[in-house]
């Protein structure tokens, strides 16, 4: 027979994405500083809205990834692992440093700590939930069902966006 050489996901999952963190925090610094000298700034909430859209897409890579492998029946490059990481680590640097710091700067000053508990909350009950999810079979339905709530995470967004312009307006965010 052939032998083929599987590393375990687990592995490369935790030195992939603090790497690609490093790598590509310039890289989505530049951009920013490149549209500001465009004279085309974006703001921070829509920033966030980027990083949610993007995180939408990189559900659609791993889509893909689970179509090639059969829905779960074959093994798949490492390459997919590596593509997805890439797209939702750059949505991760879009949203979570400026979520940060939209909550730190919009909440009231007795609330700002409740407040970034409040977004340490939603994380860890998003980082549980992923936990259960990696349970599942990893087919390309399950990826694309899940697909779904950063989608809708944006629509609510993409709503509330015009307030949420105003409000950072107002207070100097």
């Amino acid at each position: 027979g052939r032998f083929t050489n599987l590393l375990n996901a687990e592995l490369i999952t935790g030195l992939l994405n603090p790497i690609l963190v490093v790598a590509l925090t310039p890289v989505v610094v530049a951009f920013f500083a490149w549209r500001i000298r465009q004279g085309k700034p974006i703001g921070t909430a829509h920033k966030i809205l980027y990083g949610t859209i993007i995180t939408f897409l990189s559900l659609f890579i791993m889509a893909g990834a689970a179509y090639s492998g059969g829905n779960g029946e074959d093994k798949v490059g490492l390459w997919w692992l590596v593509i997805y990481y890439a797209v939702i680590t750059a949505g991760e640097l879009c949203l979570s440093p400026m979520g940060l710091s939209l909550v730190t700067k919009l909440a009231p000053k007795r609330l700002v700590g409740l407040m970034l508990g409040g977004w340490f909350l939603a994380t860890a009950i998003g980082n549980k939930l992923a936990g259960f999810i990696s349970g599942l079979a990893p087919t390309m339905k399950m990826f694309l069902v899940l697909s779904l709530a950063p989608l809708a995470v944006a629509v609510m967004i993409l709503l509330v966006l015009p307030m949420l312009d105003r409000a950072i307006k107002k207070y100097r965010a």
